[in-house]
């Protein structure tokens, strides 16, 4: 085996996800030598775009919604501005099925209020939570907060949907304190959520939130950045991560690289599996990171053929309906650019936490089934003229009851092994905003290291 010497002085980036692609984006920006890891050639780990006869498919994530501007520079700085699409109107009013029927709301909260998704009794409920006392200062599952909150009704037909949309989870196992942090901020210090959301709301005049693709989908991004930093990029799969005198070494079948510093952002299952001379507190952390399994399913009908298709970003579907489909994007309405043939085009998404059986069941099973989960709940007569499914079944990490211990774990091993910085959805963030923010932040600590 040979030792690569030259190679001590680069950062060496383990994964070309959007998190160790950003963190290779900024190191450059700033004139930092670093060296990426990559097994695959296709950039973005779970972000995966195609384009089918003139529509865009995206397999992985579908929207980007950036809140502070910094996925912006980076749109600029990649000279990708051209690509960009912004989400239409249609994305401001959402979706969520009850007895079968997908109940309209928008951002607007006298929507909310007037919709059909919850009972007057617990939208009194709900009014009432600003009488309801502060619990305890620990962690909870968001589940069992918002029932002390706002009650069980809207649990089950709000939060739990909005939940299992976002992290495929499920919420009484989900935490609190890492996903909610604000709101139980509030509840400690104002005394409810809602006041102190609202006052919160008027101290801040924050930018206005984007929410964004690009032409060819969220992989434009992922494949702009490859670009720019291909030269950096060796396509090998990393067998070992050793701990050695103060430094790191990194081993692939055939050769061996050595740092100072180490960005790791593949997943929490993959890097436990190649650390060496780590202590096992690190590594049992790391394995006990567990993900949900999501089944993304592409689905193209004749525009001809549908009728009354509503305006909307789509449905999401609460547990309590009993079915398989976890919820449903429309993406021809939000983003009528990526239908450049004149189709109708969705996505719908199953898996999560509630159904492991979607890394084992026959995914043609699966698809005929959500199919007609799908066409039922949008009264579709007719069958899709294209279809097509990814599997991902490590697609999101959960943070459960009690994560804040892992990310303590995660940043003891930072200090106690200096250079070395973890990274990736586990430890920044699920979204690929947080992905982005957290290697943007993670460049900076290395700079001034």
């Amino acid at each position: 085996m040979s030792l690569n010497k030259e190679a001590q002085k680069p950062v060496i980036i383990l994964g070309g996800g959007i998190s160790g692609l950003s963190a290779a984006w900024y190191l450059q920006q700033a004139g930092v030598p670093f060296t990426l890891f990559e097994k695959e050639t296709e950039p973005g780990g779970v972000i995966r775009s195609e384009v089918h006869r003139g529509t865009t498919l995206d397999f992985g994530p579908n929207t980007i919604r950036d809140r502070d501007g910094n996925i912006r520079d980076m749109i600029k700085n990649l000279q990708l501005t051209d690509e960009l699409i912004t989400a239409s109107h249609a994305f401001k009013t959402r979706y969520i099925v009850r007895n079968g029927k997908a109940e309209g709301i928008s951002s607007n909260p006298l929507s909310f209020i007037k919709s059909n998704i919850i009972s007057g009794k617990a939208k009194l409920r709900m009014l009432a939570e600003v009488f309801v006392s502060s619990g305890q200062d620990r962690d909870e599952s968001i589940g069992h907060f918002f029932e002390r909150r706002l009650g069980k009704e809207i649990v089950d037909y709000v939060i739990d949907p909005v939940f299992s949309g976002i992290y495929a989870g499920n919420i009484y196992e989900l935490s609190k304190r890492t996903l909610l942090p604000k709101l139980a901020e509030y509840e400690q210090n104002k005394g409810s959520i809602t006041w102190g959301a609202l006052r919160s709301a008027k101290e801040k005049k924050q930018l206005k939130p984007l929410v964004l693709s690009f032409k060819e989908g969220i992989q434009q991004l992922a494949y702009a950045i490859q670009h720019r930093i291909s030269e950096h990029i060796i396509h090998k799969e990393i067998t070992s991560v050793n701990y050695m005198d103060g430094q790191f070494v990194v081993s692939s079948r055939d050769d061996s690289h050595i740092s100072d510093q180490l960005i790791s952002t593949i997943p929490a299952h993959q890097l436990c599996g190649i650390l060496s001379g780590f202590d096992s507190t690190l590594t049992q952390t790391l394995e006990e990171v567990d993900y949900a399994p999501v089944l993304s399913t592409q689905i193209t009908f004749n525009a001809d053929q549908l009728q009354n298709i509503p305006e909307g970003f789509g449905f999401l579907v609460p547990r309590q309906e009993q079915i398989r489909l976890l919820g449903a994007i429309w993406k021809t309405k939000i983003f009528p650019e990526q239908s450049r043939d004149g189709n109708m085009h969705f996505t719908l998404l199953t898996g999560g936490e509630h159904d492991h059986a979607v890394t084992s069941d026959p995914i043609n099973q699966i698809e005929a089934e959500v199919i007609d989960e799908f066409s039922s709940i949008m009264n579709i007569s007719v069958s899709p003229i294209f279809t097509k499914s990814k599997l991902w079944e490590h697609a999101i990490p959960q943070f459960k009851v009690g994560y804040q211990t892992k990310k303590k774990v995660f940043s003891i091993a930072e200090e106690k092994y200096k250079g070395l910085y973890i990274g990736g959805n586990y430890n920044w963030g699920a979204s690929v905003p947080d992905c982005i923010k957290g290697a943007k932040e993670c460049s900076e600590r290395l700079l001034l290291s």
